[in-house]
């Protein structure tokens, strides 16, 4: 999935002017050029109470969709794991 919301941020470290999507906001990210790593911040959200609300719903959203396809994916892989157990109890019968 790529982001469709961009920010510009430097680099702390080496000072490139960074493109950084906005879904990635208050996570740890690393520079690509000189690989430097450091939280990414916009300054002028930091005031914005409604930005930062916006920005933190995102976030939550996202860590909502990811523990849903991890519960979908344990659900799937024990249902595999049950079925090759049927199998094999059969094949010993």
């Amino acid at each position: 999935m790529s982001d469709s919301v961009y920010y510009h941020q430097g680099c702390p470290v080496c000072g490139r002017m960074l493109r950084i999507g906005v879904r990635l906001l208050g996570q740890r990210v690393y520079c690509q050029h000189c690989g430097g790593g450091f939280r990414a911040t916009d300054e002028t959200l930091e005031d914005d109470e409604g930005a930062f609300r916006a920005v933190s719903q995102i976030q939550e959203d996202r860590i909502e969709m990811l523990l849903e396809r991890a519960s979908e994916g344990i659900v799937n892989s024990t249902k595999d794991g049950q079925s090759q157990e049927e199998d094999v109890a059969q094949e010993i019968v």
